[in-house]
This record gives structure tokens, C-alpha cells and sequence, in this order.
């Protein structure tokens, strides 16, 4: 039978769905019991367990309470095709005869797992959503044809060699590339199609839940942010040998991965339109995904705020435009926290200075009130945060501002003699909605909030130390 046509490059050992299996529950005697049930792994849920049988029941004199629940780091079975299954980080629920399991992760493997701690493996591979527009690579180097009709019609493909990246260090490695399947259908048809597949080894094997908190997340969090989109994990495959080939891996499920693997696509590609093109900036995946990682370690506001939110497709428009200034102005004070000091000591020995002239000038209770209201820190907030961003960004970001509805309703209700600045009005706006004082229009929140996600972009990328090329792509407004 000839394949389809949208066949893809990537064929998974397993799909979605669910399997028939018999698990093996720890009893309370140090051994399992064999307990029949079924495995269901579906894209948007946590892999699931059914049991039905004579489960162990925890009874004090003949009285039990139901449902009994147990966490498991590990819980393990056997398909009734001969593979096994390892669900990873959940809980088992109990009833008499029958339970659910459900844990964070699975992993379908063509080898039996141990039933007290998590496999670990040398190397995973993946799929993700915005990986050939972040590389900047294409996998055809080359195309032939005949000019004339009269020429030799021979029609010739070279495969772009040097789409293929590797980049390594401290026992890591990170390789992408081009994988190609060739569909000679029949003798009226000739098909080739690429997909992109990303490879991660470790020197250190590591369990499926380090990989995916301490790579694939925060790597998933990276090309989104570089993309300006929410991007999906595709497939999660897991090597215990980085050499095994594809068939005899891990697959591993998640209720974020979509195990729909997907062939290149020349439109879908260049609709994504990263702000970062790795191989035209001479930029290392591996070191800006290292450099993620440590502001995340770092606990930096930018980071910790917008890398929460990045993947985020439900959020309201008040919340969204709330955070984002949030993580603005988190980042400066977190960048300018030595100069702060400086301030605060300069400000605090004025401080001390003002309050004992006062307190010769003034009675008692008007002495306490400035006392208590001066405040005891110097001034650093969002006006000052908004003012050196906008500093550095492409002016075309504030001109964006200053025409929006939001600015100009903040600017009418305000009573100065001047015009108030964009960082004050943003300021203000951001005030009022925090405190609950003053609403404004959602659609005017979300233009701006759009505007706002791209400095915020922008910002990141220029703290994970990308050229500024890529900064100013980042932060404009691109028609699509």
C-alpha cells in the first residue's frame, strides 16, 4: 500500500489512545499484584490509569474509608501488546475493586521499567512548534530544471548540508536538523518532504521530569518569546542509549504534548517570523537556552513574569497588560538594584537630615504626620522603569503608544497644565487598575498590551545577550 501523501518524516513507536494493561500495584507486603485495567495517553490530558480487581485496601478493625489515594514517583505495566508503560509523578486513587492512576508524565517503552525510581536517559528528541524560523535554515540547498523544452527534462534536489547545527559544551550537546523521506509514487508522482527534529544529550542522564522542567519547558518558553507566539511540544522521545534508533526510544506523554509530528511547511514557516534567526545572528541554541535558565535560577522578575505568561493562550486582557508592566518594571529595579542602593543611602542620610529641621520647626502632630508620610526609600517605580526602556527601544514603539485610545483617555482625565508623558500615563492607567479605582475598554487594553509584549520581548532578548538587530525585530510591529 503506497503511503499518504501528508505522511510525516517522524513515525512515533506509539499513538494516542488507549491500551488494555495489567498493572502492578505495590501491596503491603513489599511485593505487586498483577491488577487488569487499561492505559489512556490523549493530546490536552494527563496520562490516566484504570484498574479493576481486588486492589489493597487499608482496613482498621473490618472499617476502610473510601477513596484511599497514595502518591507514586513511579507506577508501572505491561500493554497487552507486550509493551510496558511507567506513569511518573501522580496519584492512585482506591475503591474495592477498582482505582484510577494518573501522573504527570508517561513514558511507553519496548522494555520493562523498575518499579521504585525513574528511569534516566542520556539523550531525548523532539518536535517543537517555531524551530526552522527560529534556526533560519532551510533544507534545500538547490533546485534543477530543465530551461527549454527542448533540454534534457531531469529534475534535480540538493539537500542544504549546512542546515544542520551542532552546538556543545560542560557534557551537553544540542543538535538540529533536517530529516527527508522520499515518496516515489508510482511513475506518475515524485515527493520529498523535510521536517525538523532537535536532539539533546547529557553526559549526566537525567529522569523524563528533569528533562522536561530543566530543558524542554524553558526551551519551549525560549522560541516562544523569540517567536512572539505560543509554541507545542509535537513529540518527546527518551534514550537511555543516545545511539538506539527511533523505533526502540521512549515516547513520552504529557497533557502538553500533541504527538503529532509534522513535515515542513514553506507558508507555516515564514508565518511565524522569529525575531531571532540563529544562523544569519551566529547565535548558539544551547547558550541562549543555558542563559534562560539562569535568569530563571536568578529569580529575575522579567523572566520569572513573562516566562509564566509566555505560552499562555486564555489571558485576559487587564491581567495580560497588568503583568507585562510588572515585568517591566521588575527588570529595572532588578538590573539597577547596586544604583538603587547608592540612591537609598543618599536619600535616607536627606531623610534624617529634613526630619530633625522639621521637628525644630514644627508641633508635635504636624512632626508625626510628615514623619510617618515621608517616605523612607528613594523614589524607584514604573515611571522610571517605562522612561529608560523607552529610551532604548525604536521610537516607531512609542509613536504606537501615543495614538492608542487607552493613552489618550488616561491624558484627557488628567488636569496638569502639560501634557502627561507616555511613562505616566502607562503609570497611571496601570495604578488605576490595580487598585480597582478606574476600568478602561478591553479592546483598548489589548492593543496595548500587544505593544507592550513586544518591548517585553525585546527587553528579554537583549538580557540574554542577542544582537541588537534582533532586539529591534523583537520589538516592532511586523504586518503579516
Amino acid at each position: 500500500m503506497k503511503p499518504a501523501k501528508d505522511t510525516p518524516v517522524v513515525r512515533l513507536p506509539f499513538n494516542t489512545g488507549e491500551y488494555p494493561c495489567t498493572w502492578q500495584v505495590p501491596n503491603r507486603k513489599g511485593g505487586h499484584l498483577e491488577i487488569p485495567g487499561f492505559l489512556t495517553v490523549e493530546q490536552g490530558k494527563y496520562p490516566t490509569g484504570i484498574l479493576h480487581g481486588d486492589l489493597p485496601i487499608k482496613w482498621v478493625d473490618g472499617v476502610a474509608t473510601f477513596p484511599q489515594c497514595h502518591s507514586f514517583n513511579v507506577f508501572t505495566g505491561r500493554l497487552s501488546s507486550g509493551a510496558y508503560v511507567a506513569l511518573m509523578n501522580g496519584e492512585l486513587s482506591c475503591l474495592p475493586e477498582s482505582g484510577r492512576a494518573m501522573g504527570a508524565f508517561a513514558a511507553l517503552s519496548r522494555d520493562p521499567f523498575g518499579t521504585s525510581e525513574h528511569r534516566k536517559y542520556a539523550a531525548i528528541e523532539l518536535q517543537m512548534e517555531g524551530l526552522e524560523s527560529v534556526v533560519g535554515a532551510v533544507p534545500i540547498s538547490c533546485v534543477k530544471m530543465p530551461k527549454n523544452a527542448d533540454d534534457e527534462p531531469i529534475y534535480e534536489v540538493t539537500v542544504n548540508n549546512d542546515a544542520r547545527f551542532t552546538w556543545s559544551g560542560d557534557g551537553q550537546s544540542m543538535t538540529f536538523n533536517y530529516e527527508y523521506r522520499v515518496y516515489p509514487f508510482g511513475r506518475y508522482e515524485f515527493r520529498m518532504v523535510f521536517c525538523p527534529v532537535l536532539h539533546l544529550s547529557s553526559d549526566q542522564p537525567l529522569a523524563i521530569v528533569d528533562w522536561w522542567f530543566e530543558w524542554v519547558r524553558p526551551l519551549r518558553q525560549l522560541i516562544s518569546l523569540m517567536t512572539g507566539a505560543p509554541c507545542e511540544v509535537r513529540y518527546l522521545l527518551a534514550a537511555v542509549d543516545s545511539a538506539a534508533p527511533r523505533p526502540c526510544r521512549d515516547q513520552v506523554f504529557g497533557w502538553d504534548i500533541t504527538h503529532l509530528p509534522v513535515n515542513s511547511n514553506c507558508a507555516a514557516v515564514e508565518e511565524i517570523r522569529s525575531a531571532v534567526n540563529l544562523a544569519s545572528d551566529n547565535l548558539s541554541l544551547l547558550d541562549l537556552l543555558r542563559a534562560w535558565r539562569q535568569k530563571i535560577d536568578d529569580r529575575h522578575p522579567l523572566f520569572e513574569t513573562y516566562g509564566a505568561m509566555v505560552n499562555a493562550t486564555d489571558r485576559h486582557p487587564r491581567s495580560r497588560f497588568l503583568l507585562l508592566l510588572q515585568a517591566l518594571e521588575g527588570s529595572y529595579g532588578f538590573e539597577n538594584r547596586a544604583k538603587h542602593q547608592v540612591d537609598n543611602e543618599k536619600y535616607s542620610a536627606k531623610r534624617k537630615d529634613v526630619l530633625a529641621r522639621a521637628q525644630e520647626l514644627l508641633g508635635k502632630a504636624d512632626f508625626k504626620f510628615v514623619n510617618k508620610n515621608l517616605r523612607r526609600e528613594a523614589q524607584q517605580g514604573l515611571d522610571s522603569a517605562l522612561a529608560d526602556l523607552l529610551r532604548r527601544l525604536p521610537d516607531v514603539v512609542s509613536k504606537e503608544l501615543e495614538t492608542t485610545e487607552l493613552i489618550k483617555a488616561v491624558r484627557q482625565k488628567d488636569t496638569g497644565k502639560v501634557t502627561l508623558t507616555l511613562q505616566s500615563a502607562l503609570t497611571r492607567a496601570r495604578n488605576a487598575l490595580s487598585h480597582g479605582s478606574e476600568s478602561f475598554e478591553p479592546q483598548h487594553l489589548v492593543i496595548v498590551a500587544d505593544i507592550l509584549e513586544r518591548a517585553v520581548r525585546s527587553e528579554a532578548l537583549r538580557l540574554l545577550g542577542v544582537p541588537c538587530s534582533a532586539q529591534e525585530r523583537a520589538a516592532r510591529k511586523e504586518d503579516r
